[in-house]
């Protein structure tokens, strides 16, 4: 295996913090000295305690650096030498970054939720928000599907609150058969809300029982009401 790799991997894998993976040109001074020629070099991975990065410097463990991000703000880290071999260097901030969002915009990535990590993060916290906006979401498609579907498109069938259709939809109770329609469906008939029975034109009791409406044939018996006279209107 290359000796360089594998010190990088082993630099990045005993991190605390997401990292983020990177392909950034920066400049490296050494121990501060800016009378030296600063001297150009690649970061490869940034996390809020440290980075990866190559450059054609010669440094051992325990030394310091510093380092310039070609980037528009110019943006200046130190950090001590860690691990390195040949010119694949561990660098560990001298100041800590303060979050995995600063990491990430290092590397020009809009957030930290970019990682794998900061996403699980996400979920876990929010759980119980996600089912219930799953169940809520599974329960509105069966009460749509079930209007254009199911049997309320069928003629006849009585008409149901949306509490009744979710209750349908789902499966946890039935839907009432349609009414058997007879007579003229028309025809203006007289309810009685108290007895559930309608009366027709010419009866006794027609327009007369109490708390009674008019309505037709057809919506007295989608509601179930059964003629007083065991007789439809005709």
């Amino acid at each position: 295996m290359n000796t360089a790799l594998a010190t990088t991997q082993d630099f990045a894998n005993t991190r605390r913090w997401p990292r983020f993976h990177a392909n950034l040109p920066v400049l490296i001074s050494i121990n501060g000295d800016s009378s030296r020629l600063a001297v150009p070099g690649l970061a490869s991975e940034i996390s809020r305690s440290g980075m990866a990065l190559y450059g054609g410097v010669r440094l051992e463990p325990g030394e310091l650096m510093e380092v310039e991000f070609q980037t528009s703000n110019k943006l200046r880290v130190a950090g001590v030498v860690r691990n390195c071999s040949g010119f694949c260097f561990g660098l560990e901030f001298v100041q800590p970054l303060s979050t995995d969002e600063d990491a990430a915009r290092m590397t020009g990535a809009k957030n930290a939720s970019a990682s794998p990590n900061s996403w699980k993060s996400w979920i876990a916290t929010r759980r119980g928000d996600i089912s219930v906006g799953v169940a809520s979401l599974l329960l509105l498609a069966a009460i749509v599907q079930w209007s254009f579907h199911g049997p309320q498109a069928v003629t006849g069938q009585p008409s149901l609150t949306l509490w009744e259709k979710s209750l349908v939809a789902l499966g946890f109770a039935e839907a009432p058969a349609p009414p058997v329609l007879a007579g003229n469906p028309a025809v203006k008939v007289w309810v009685d809300v108290h007895t559930a029975l309608y009366y027709c034109p010419g009866a006794e009791l027609y327009g007369k029982t109490p708390d009674g409406k008019y309505t037709t044939q057809r919506d007295a018996q989608f509601d179930q009401f059964e003629p007083a006279a065991n007789t439809y209107c005709q």
